[in-house]
């Protein structure tokens, strides 16, 4: 029996998009197929993101379906080259879960992300020593080598935002006030780590509100989520759910529509970038004081 490949999220939103374009045309996997000599099945597993595509096909399908500007066409050809260049985390794949590096590809690939996160610092954001803390879920001791590996990722995962080129991922986050009270590792700990988040906020490819407790019940519920976006040409936006175990992609336009439904409602509901880092830098100067 063939081994079923996981499909990336990469190929996920090439494959969408070229399906976008096909029906946009009102063309049939048949006229596509026929155009790269091969039969519909093998279309279908490329929209489905089951199977990669060839430089050389792409070019073909671009042509069929009129994509003739050059800057838009070499964003498709861009997106396609899958694998061609070495992932930093390839050496970590024996262990780490694939959904998990789906996640790190994802933000290696996209251009921005918006999100919610209610009661803790995001992974992007985190110091060394609030990640152990929170990699430690409590417990006392040294980390084990898997919980170092998952420290050492979510640090190398945050280069994205200052050291990644042509441009740094661009971040709007809304963090609920929980995530800034939780003293996670300790009260010299959160302060380290307060100071941190007011430092990065300074970054002119973040920016960041407090959901404060006076706010009340928000639209969707105090529940998590991540909006990445991808560059052009793509369209596409890749929501992700993440619980203790796994990560959830939602790539259907429905679902995309009700989270930036709800992210609008969230940072409209929220302190403005200002008032969010006076919040954070006094909540920090609390916690020197105690």
């Amino acid at each position: 029996m063939p081994v079923q490949e996981n499909p990336t999220v990469r190929r996920r939103v090439l494959g969408a998009n070229l399906r976008r374009l096909r029906e946009g045309r009102g063309l049939l996997l048949e006229a596509a197929a026929e155009q790269l000599g091969c039969h519909p099945a093998k279309v279908s597993r490329i929209e489905s993101g089951r199977s990669g595509i060839r430089q050389l096909d792409l070019k073909v399908l671009l042509d069929f379906y009129d994509v003739k500007d050059a800057k838009t066409r070499e964003g498709w050809l861009a997106l396609a080259r899958e694998g061609r260049r070495q992932r930093w985390w390839r050496v970590l794949e024996d262990q780490l879960p694939q959904d998990f590096l789906d996640l790190i590809g994802l933000e290696d690939e996209v251009a921005g992300c918006r999100g919610f996160q209610p009661s803790i610092i995001p992974g992007l954001f985190q110091t060394e020593a609030y990640a152990t803390a929170v990699i430690q879920g409590g417990a006392a001791g040294a980390l084990s080598e898997p919980q170092q590996t998952k420290v050492r990722v979510r640090l190398e995962r945050q280069k994205a935002l200052t050291g990644r080129h042509p441009e740094p991922l661009n971040v709007w986050m809304v963090l609920g006030e929980a995530a800034l009270r939780q003293q996670i590792g300790g009260p010299e700990v959160l302060r380290a780590q307060l100071l941190h988040l007011a430092e990065m906020a300074q970054l002119t490819n973040v920016t960041l509100q407090v959901l404060p407790f006076s706010a009340g019940a928000c639209r969707g519920g105090m529940l998590p989520f991540l909006i990445y976006s991808f560059p052009a040409p793509t369209e596409l936006e890749v929501v992700l759910l993440e619980s203790f175990t796994s990560h959830a992609y939602l790539e259907g336009p429905e679902d995309t529509a009700h989270y930036n439904s709800v992210f609008d409602h969230v940072r409209a509901t929220a302190l403005s970038a200002l008032d969010s880092e006076a919040l954070i830098v006094r909540l920090a100067d609390e916690l020197a004081r105690k």
